[in-house]
């Protein structure tokens, strides 16, 4: 996975996945499937809610083993399967609003994923940076193996 800030508010995660982009696509927002792939070192995923439609919800409960909870928020701001996805990402432990926007472009039988993580400021993105370049390379990897694992048709 690459991680790049090709300006002064974004951040964008570029991978190469070997699945089809409906595969893809609906590994990454359908909680049945999202539940397979999504977990962190140290957490669980205790809750996962996703109404995937413009002005519908996700929401991730993750849980510590001290029993310390977060919570991921974002209400849909676009649906375009299997194409594209945009979402507005809040947490209970952060004031970050942050636009979340991912693209995927079928190429030959491998795709490409691109999410744009738009921040209201550099000093946001910069400080938010390494913790995503980190936790993005450890969920998509996952991702990555849980693809392998499925069934393509």
């Amino acid at each position: 996975m690459q991680a790049t800030k090709p300006s002064d508010r974004e951040i964008v995660l570029t991978r190469t996945f070997a699945a089809p982009r409906q595969t893809v696509f609906d590994a990454l927002t359908q909680a049945n499937r999202i539940v397979q792939w999504m977990k962190p070192t140290h957490m669980s995923l205790v809750t996962c809610e996703v109404d995937l439609r413009p002005g519908g919800a996700l929401r991730y409960v993750f849980q510590r083993p001290n029993g310390a909870k977060i919570e991921v928020r974002g209400v849909y701001d676009t649906v375009d399967p299997p194409r594209r996805f945009a979402y507005t990402e809040t947490y209970d432990f952060s004031p970050l609003r942050v636009l979340v926007s991912t693209a995927l472009e079928q190429v030959g039988s491998e795709t490409v994923f691109k999410q744009t993580m738009t921040y209201s400021s550099k000093r946001e993105r910069d400080d938010d940076f390494d913790g995503v370049a980190t936790s993005s390379a450890e969920a998509y990897a996952n991702l990555e193996r849980y693809l392998r694992s499925i069934p393509i048709s």
